[in-house]
């Protein structure tokens, strides 16, 4: 069972180029309320990340935002999530970065492979994802099909 869920922002929900939500975001982050799992926000940014979550609408999706500015470790996230990690999605768009992180502190990681980093391919085992999916609609219906409950 899911107890919490963990989406990087820049570039798995949100778009900096165009300052958009990716094409099925809004579902996807809607069909998650319904499921009550708590969600999780983190990135890298300052205080104009907030301001973006803010105008797009999404920020009462999470229990907390957290963005920051500096290189993503896993003590830091871990200093923000107070989690058990086992029973933790960790949701990004680069194996590189959060999902590595992800896998080093023991979550089931999803490589949402759209976008700039679609073909970075892992270069270790410590960031190779749980589960991959090509698009945020595909995932939605990924969780749909193997986490979600709707009591």
């Amino acid at each position: 069972m899911i107890y919490c869920i963990v989406f990087d922002w820049k570039r798995t929900l949100y778009n900096p180029d165009d300052k958009t939500l990716i094409d099925g975001g809004l579902d996807l982050l809607e069909l998650l309320k319904k499921s009550k799992i708590p969600l999780v926000l983190i990135g890298k940014g300052n205080s104009d990340m907030y301001l973006e979550v803010e105008r797009l609408g999404v920020k009462d999706f999470f229990q907390d935002v957290i963005f920051h500015e500096g290189e993503k470790d896993s003590n830091l996230f871990m200093t923000y999530l107070a989690i058990d990690t086992k029973e933790t999605l960790f949701i990004g768009d680069r194996v590189r970065s959060e999902l590595e992180i992800g896998n080093k502190l023991g979550t089931t990681t999803i490589w949402v492979r759209q976008g700039k980093f679609a073909k970075e391919d892992p270069l270790s085992d410590s960031q190779k994802p749980t589960f991959v999916v090509n698009s945020l609609v595909e995932l939605k219906e990924f969780l749909q099909n193997n986490f979600l409950q709707f009591g």
